[in-house]
């Protein structure tokens, strides 16, 4: 059904046809109007401050008998914090004269519980303004709709600044590194490992950089991939150490200037080899899920809201 809003705007009342929405105010209570076309209601709410009234029971009760007395209002409700709403059910050409009594059976209510309208976000009673965020009517105060304009007014994107941040994505695979070299000690390769080392340079990146894009992300996996062949290379220098030393008195520093000609045998490139695959194999295993998920969400434009008072 299309619910014609200019035909059944309640006297005093305005309409918003871009929000879809009407806002005014009658015996001191401001409410707001939204149609509902699915379920053919239109929305009757009212922002009060019924939480702080010490007769909110007693309130509740009188106010849930509006529907006991219209056929036209399908029920009431309260939201529990600061909003009390009449749903009047569309009737075609009844529906303004049904929507003046729904409003004026729900202002006596409110009049006679001394309920009065409160800012939707402070919760105070304070002068208010009708108001939509992403076309969601509310009411609001000067202070809050200030507030939501600064914040507003301050989601600029950061910019990307790839130099540092390549200088910081380089530290931080050097500092996720040092766990896969840990690992590599007691005689295990994890993909956990991997996924710190990629995880580290991401951040490092965003750090420095000021912002991690898509080519950043490209940038982080690449030094990843460098560096566990450099952190492989390091965990074999140290075994190398450690089996030396068991018959030599050296320093570490020797034993990774005989890497060269150890790395030359065939059973240590095959055992260089098979570790390589293997953690690549576990790195993208256990990377693939946050890869993935960091890659949709950097390609994403961060959600504007749109804020509007009446």
């Amino acid at each position: 059904m299309n619910m014609q809003m200019e035909s059944v705007l309640p006297n005093g009342f305005v309409l918003e046809k871009a929000q879809n929405m009407m806002h005014g105010t009658y015996r001191g209570i401001t409410f707001l109007i939204v149609p509902m076309e699915a379920e053919n209601q239109y929305h009757v709410q009212i922002y009060a401050e019924v939480e702080k009234n010490p007769n909110k029971d007693t309130f509740l009760r009188s106010f849930s008998s509006i529907g006991q007395k219209y056929p036209f209002v399908h029920h009431t409700s309260y939201n529990g914090s600061d909003m009390v709403s009449v749903y009047v059910v569309s009737g075609g050409q009844d529906d303004k004269a049904n929507l003046m009594a729904a409003i004026a059976a729900a202002a006596s209510e409110c009049e006679m519980y001394e309920i009065h309208n409160c800012c939707a976000h402070c919760k105070n009673v304070v002068p208010l303004h009708a108001a939509a965020v992403d076309n969601a009517p509310l009411l609001i105060c000067d202070s809050c709709f200030s507030q939501m304009m600064n914040r507003t007014g301050s989601t600029a994107a950061r910019k990307e600044n790839p130099l540092p941040g390549i200088i910081g994505a380089v530290l931080g695979v050097l500092i996720g590194s040092a766990l896969w070299i840990a690992i590599a000690q007691i005689g295990f390769i994890a993909g956990i490992a991997g996924l710190a080392i990629v995880f580290c340079g991401m951040k490092g990146y965003e750090v420095l950089g000021g912002k991690l894009s898509k080519k950043g992300i490209v940038i982080c996996i690449i030094l990843s991939c460098l560096v566990i062949l450099g952190a492989e290379f390091v965990s074999l220098a140290i075994a190398v150490y450690r089996e030396m030393n068991k018959m030599y008195e050296l320093t570490f520093t020797e034993a990774l200037s005989w890497m060269p000609e150890v790395i030359q045998r065939p059973q240590t490139i095959v055992i260089i080899v098979k570790d390589l695959v293997v953690g690549y194999l576990l790195t993208i295993w256990a990377s693939f899920a946050k890869l993935k998920s960091v890659w949709h969400q950097v390609g994403e434009v961060p959600a504007q809201h749109h804020i509007v008072r009446f």
